[in-house]
């Protein structure tokens, strides 16, 4: 049996290696730019339900009906622009983060390229999260 670890992310991806390339974003949601991203996923849990890793895309704007997964994000650089269905936005910058509820209705806006570190939780069941505020 394999021992478990502690695993760090490293926002440049692995040591020596730097982050892959995934390719151009191939996505209907895609309403400007032409995104091309990179990244690493560094952990994914036994389920495939929880990942986490770094993640970097060229600037795009994205209008999405129903986001797929919750998700956390914490910004290493660049600029995200999250607007919600009533028309509220906000903005993260580097050092702050996020987390965005399966099921959001959205418009993600990158003016800059931007990375991030994210842990995405994809529930198999389909059932959507609740807010605690």
């Amino acid at each position: 049996m394999a021992t478990q670890t502690v695993i760090r992310l490293n926002g440049n991806g692995p040591e020596g290696e730097g982050l892959e390339f995934w390719g151009h974003m191939e996505s209907e949601n895609i309403v400007a730019g032409n995104p091309v991203e990179s990244g690493h996923n560094y952990f994914t849990d036994n389920t495939g339900q929880l990942t986490a890793g770094v993640w970097e895309c060229t600037p795009c704007t994205s209008e999405i009906d129903s986001y797929p997964v919750d998700e956390f994000c914490f910004i290493l650089s660049g600029t995200v622009v999250i607007t919600d269905a009533d028309g509220h936005a906000e903005t993260f910058k580097a050092g702050e983060c996020f987390v965005v509820p399966k099921g959001l209705k959205c418009t993600w806006h990158m003016p800059e390229t931007t990375r991030k570190y994210y842990v995405i939780f994809k529930d198999k069941t389909g059932a959507k999260q609740t807010a605690v505020e």
